[in-house]
């Protein structure tokens, strides 16, 4: 597997967003092109977190898309999922990586001593806030395309965009030269999936 390739459309799913049942937004966003779908839910409890892990574990297997779990490492193992994704706050990414070897890990870079930990320990990075998001408030620094840039550059692994991505702003993103794009609200709140998933493949395809 490259994992360069599933990183191009990397969805960052809240549920309480979305205008449709799960499984059919998630039929739909994946035919649409999303690559990854990673799920966050950061303020649900565990039981209800579960249940929609379960869910998005099916559908991803039945269309060979990477399923990753945001924070949680002992729910990424009991769902099977193919990895974590982690940020400074959530853990030792090294011991992580030490007793998680098969798992994908993915970590949260806002600047240089984030990258050091990244470039050790992870198979991929997320790079942001690109800008201001309405699925995290208590974000880190703003970066915009040129902050984004200068930490794609000072890495060894591939990489997404995040952070207030939507139609309109990713080519601007993409001038990062990021691996691809990690979006959220844009695509969880959209009541055509298929169709805005087509349209940001498209341009991630071009640019990438």
């Amino acid at each position: 597997m490259d994992l360069s390739d599933k990183l191009k459309l990397y969805l960052v799913l809240e549920t309480d967003y979305l205008q449709m049942p799960l499984n059919i937004f998630l039929e739909d966003i994946i035919k649409g092109g999303a690559t990854t779908i990673q799920l966050r839910n950061k303020a649900q409890n565990i039981d209800e977190k579960l249940k929609y892990a379960y869910i998005i574990r099916d559908i991803t297997a039945k269309y060979n898309t990477l399923f990753i779990i945001n924070d949680s490492i002992e729910m990424a193992v009991k769902t099977n999922a193919d990895g974590v994704h982690i940020g400074i706050s959530d853990g030792n990414i090294e011991l992580i990586r030490q007793n998680y070897k098969h798992k994908i890990i993915g970590y949260s870079c806002n600047n240089m001593a984030d990258v050091n930990l990244a470039n050790q320990y992870a198979d991929y990075a997320g790079i942001g806030p690109y800008t201001d998001t309405l699925t995290k408030k208590d974000h880190r620094q703003i970066l915009g395309s040129e902050g984004i840039y200068n930490i794609n550059k000072a890495l060894n692994i591939p990489a997404v965009a995040i952070g207030g991505i939507n139609i309109d702003n990713a080519d601007d993103v993409l001038k990062a030269e990021t691996t691809g794009l990690a979006i959220s609200s844009f695509l969880c709140k959209s009541k055509t999936p298929y169709d805005d998933a087509k349209r940001l493949m498209d341009i991630i395809n071009e640019r990438v």
